[in-house]
């Protein structure tokens, strides 16, 4: 509940600091919670990588979101899946398969682990969790602020979750989601990121 003020707050306390006309530098933490906070929705191209106990495997995504909760999740690579797409347009989900009569499965049940996988649901866990963390790292030669969150649900696949943020261009540059034992589960490693996109206005529907 206190972090949730603070992001509240710190519009707050910049509007009043210009004001009164005294200047502020703010630190990339300041700029990364107000990104974050005044985030609607977004688009993304990123490589996924899921572990198992059949070893790793490797995708190419793409991700529609609005943080109304509606998305989309296009997988792009590699061939065999190429085409599939999860889309949810608020009230339900369906997905959609070329290589399966070319027909929208509708009703599908909601996945925990799908879910988990957009950025949205990281800002929502984040400022909802009471066990979260800050640090700096070094992400190829780029200064980051690292946030870490517990995702709700005791779900020994989906326990908790590091986010990497560029100090510069504010961009996430890599999601960790972790098992309850620690180890990686899915890693998302972004490419093209964009904040509060104009999205065409059939993306997240349901044909």
């Amino acid at each position: 509940m206190k972090k949730a003020i603070h992001f509240l707050i710190i519009p707050l306390v910049m509007f009043t600091l210009c004001a009164c006309g005294v200047a502020k530098n703010e630190t990339p933490m300041e700029k990364i919670q107000q990104m974050l906070n005044g985030m609607q929705g977004y688009y993304c191209t990123a490589d996924l990588t899921r572990f198992s106990d059949k070893g790793e495997a490797k995708f190419g995504i793409k991700q529609y979101y609005k943080i109304s909760g509606e998305y989309r999740m296009e997988m792009v690579s590699p061939d065999e899946v190429a085409g599939n797409f999860t889309v949810y347009d608020g009230k339900t989900v369906c997905q959609f398969n070329p290589r399966v009569n070319g027909k929208m499965v509708k009703d599908v049940p909601e996945n925990k682990a799908r879910n988990e996988l957009f950025l949205g649901n990281f800002v929502k866990n984040y400022m909802n969790s009471e066990e979260v963390s800050i640090a700096v790292s070094t992400v190829d030669e780029s200064r980051c602020t690292v946030l870490e969150a517990v995702i709700p649900g005791d779900n020994k696949f989906t326990a908790t979750e590091k986010l990497w943020i560029d100090n510069e261009t504010l961009e996430p540059v890599k999601l960790v989601i972790y098992t309850s034992e620690g180890k990686e589960k899915y890693i998302i490693e972004y490419n093209e990121f964009s904040y509060n996109p104009q999205f065409e206005q059939n993306i997240f529907s349901i044909e």
